[in-house]
């Protein structure tokens, strides 16, 4: 099964679709406002394609209305469920230049929209910006997104993985559990600060005969694109896994709910482990048991 599959499931397994519309803006064009040597702070300004240039600025006035310079309006968590993973995977080709990171970077807003972080200066609750990005900051998050998932999978994984992650401890269960609280420590984190429970009208219509709405629901909104991203992670790490050995993928919704394997393969691997784990106790149990000569 492959990653994006699981965040599929996982966030199948944690919301209804009818939860998922929350919408995020991405931009044709972005302006280069700001530059240092270590930094590049880009803008998708607005751009009155009525105004002539050659003849004195002559506004239409329609661009205070309507804005050219925006592509379109998606909703991540459904259109885009695997985005945290996507995010965090740029981590593996950074090229370690400032020229490189800024290409990647702009790649990636044109396409997905800006992070909606803080703006330069600006750092209230209100004051994020849905058409600013810092190259700085952004590097910094991939960097964080990146973490996570190898905290995540040395928390999840088989033990030599955990071994391999440096994790502090002496034992594995020291190892594992210091990789949990980090990991739900950063997590935790975002989501506290960009998402927020919200109320969804879901039909967005009244009855005739009573004047009562049809049904509402409670689901996630989010402030920013990172916190829609953190989103992904979180049902990643609080939906059903796989208890087969060796495997870390999310049990389908589709599933029944006592269900404990991803697949029947991996029902059948279970089932043999515990056989054989079985076989060593009685072994063993009876090799304590038996007489001496």
């Amino acid at each position: 099964m492959t990653e994006r599959e699981n965040f599929i499931r996982a966030r199948d397994n944690e919301t209804d679709d009818r939860y998922l519309g929350t919408r995020w803006v991405r931009f044709h064009h972005f302006d280069a406002v700001e530059k240092t040597e270590n930094n590049v702070r880009v803008e998708a300004r607005k751009h009155d394609p009525l105004a002539d240039g050659t003849k004195g600025r002559s506004y239409s006035g329609e661009w205070l209305f309507v804005d050219y310079n925006a592509t379109d309006e998606y909703a991540p968590l459904r259109d885009e469920p695997d985005l945290f993973v996507k995010f965090a995977s740029l981590a593996d080709n950074d090229p370690g230049t400032t020229d490189g990171r800024y290409d990647i970077m702009l790649e990636w807003i044109k396409k997905y929209g800006v992070l909606g972080l803080y703006p330069a200066g600006n750092f209230g609750p209100d004051l994020r910006s849905e058409r600013e990005e810092s190259l700085f900051l952004f590097w910094h998050e991939v960097g964080r997104a990146a973490r996570c998932m190898a905290l995540y999978k040395a928390a999840t994984g088989p033990p030599g993985l955990l071994q391999r992650s440096g994790a502090p401890g002496k034992t594995l269960a020291e190892k594992r559990k210091w990789a949990e609280t980090t990991l739900f420590d950063e997590v935790g984190s975002t989501l506290r600060r960009e998402c927020f429970p919200k109320l969804f009208d879901l039909y967005s219509q009244v009855r005739e005969d009573s004047g009562e709405t049809t049904d509402v629901g409670l689901g996630w909104g989010f402030r920013s694109l990172l916190g829609a991203m953190y989103l992904q992670m979180a049902w990643r790490i609080t939906s059903r896994r796989c208890a087969a050995p060796g495997c870390n993928n999310i049990i389908g919704l589709d599933k029944r709910s006592d269900a404990e394997t991803c697949h029947r393969n991996c029902k059948e691997r279970r089932r043999y482990h515990r056989n054989k784990e079985a076989a060593k106790l009685s072994a063993t149990s009876h090799e304590a048991t038996a007489p001496l000569n």
